[in-house]
């Protein structure tokens, strides 16, 4: 999870501090509730280029009722095809289950080694009873970001809606839907550096009806939780392109500082033209035993564990897990400095030659 920053705090504080009230109610703190979440609707429907912003608690929960009810809205059309890609998050597979059980049918597009789909497989996949797509703008483990672009196009040409889950992208690339073919995305408020317990899902084209097809949800806002979301937007505003900038030259001085120390490895996805800046996913040449453990022994901060959402990803894009230590993934932040990849790369080497000596 992202850090919350500063002014989000403050921001999440003050609104728990001075009180709230119900923003459905008539009174003074129930309008006054209600006015902010007009200007937060306001404020980061502007910021994605969408048209309105629809606020939930949860980013998984923001998926999952953003596919049950675009998928519900297309099936009222006898549109009951949803195509999706098998390294989605597990909410968006939950609501796909749902969805087959209601008589759905599903299409899994394939992925290559690299763990990207192909556009050319959904022009294959997609056909006239195709109501919804639903491809996340990238990957929160491998940092691989998909040709969103390109696929909503072709959704769109088809007449099928797009979804897009931008839980991972969002204010780490810039965003503008506007430009797009994509209906709808998911953000969540603590993978932009906001608090816990609030997520948003923007859309294009204003139908206040849209999210009322997954009734069986229950979706209360988090007024201070959004309070925070919308400081962290603040910030984020203030230049994704510079922010950027820096994490990825500190990716550059880390993936260079493995290389100068005979460290052996590739990138998950080929190269770090297409992958969310400051991150990567590493497939290590040879990796002693308890890696990861003997890593974090050494207070580095960086890596991403081998949790189970790690494996079944890189199970599905092909990948050999029988030794899930050699797969080393980190993420940079605008917080991190070169102190941190030095240490980092201090460690990964003293680890790693420590345990070719042991062998000699």
């Amino acid at each position: 999870m992202t850090p919350v920053n500063g002014k989000a705090i403050k921001a999440f504080t003050a609104m728990m501090k001075n009180g709230y009230g119900h923003r459905r109610s008539s009174n003074l703190p129930g309008r006054k509730t209600q006015k902010f979440v007009e200007e937060a609707d306001t404020l980061i429907a502007e910021f994605f280029g969408g048209a309105r912003t629809l606020f939930y608690y949860d980013g998984g929960v923001a998926n999952g009722l953003s596919v049950l009810s675009m998928g519900r809205q297309a099936g009222g059309k006898n549109r009951k095809h949803i195509i999706s890609s098998p390294v989605e998050h597990s909410s968006i597979i939950t609501a796909l289950r749902m969805l087959r059980r209601e008589g759905y049918s599903i299409t899994i597009l394939p992925i290559n080694s690299d763990g990207r789909i192909i556009p050319e497989a959904l022009q294959d996949a997609i056909n006239n009873e195709t109501g919804l797509v639903t491809i996340a703008w990238s990957s929160g483990i491998s940092g691989i970001i998909q040709p969103v672009e390109e696929l909503s196009a072709i959704a769109h040409s088809n007449g099928a809606l797009f979804h897009s889950d931008t839980c991972n992208a969002a204010g780490k690339v810039e965003i503008d839907l506007s430009s797009t073919d994509i209906d709808a995305i998911t953000v969540s408020s603590q993978k932009i550096g906001g608090p816990p317990g609030a997520a948003a899902v923007v859309i294009t084209d204003f139908d206040p009806w849209l999210m009322s097809n997954a009734p069986e949800f229950s979706c209360m806002m988090n007024i201070p939780g959004i309070s925070g979301m919308t400081a962290a937007i603040d910030i984020i505003n203030t230049g994704i392109v510079p922010r950027a900038r820096i994490v990825n030259q500190l990716r550059t001085d880390l993936l260079d500082g493995l290389d100068c120390n005979g460290i052996k490895y590739s990138i998950i996805g080929d190269c770090t033209d297409n992958l969310l800046p400051g991150a990567a996913l590493l497939s290590m040449r040879r990796v002693p035993d308890r890696f990861h453990a003997k890593l974090e022994n050494a207070n580095i901060v960086l890596p991403s564990h081998n949790s189970s959402e790690r494996l079944a990803y890189l199970e599905n894009i092909g990948r050999d897990i029988s030794n899930p230590d050699r797969y080393l993934g980190f993420s940079i932040s605008p917080e991190n400095n070169i102190v941190d990849i030095e240490h980092f790369i201090r460690a990964v080497s003293e680890i790693c030659f420590d345990s070719k000596r042991s062998e000699i």
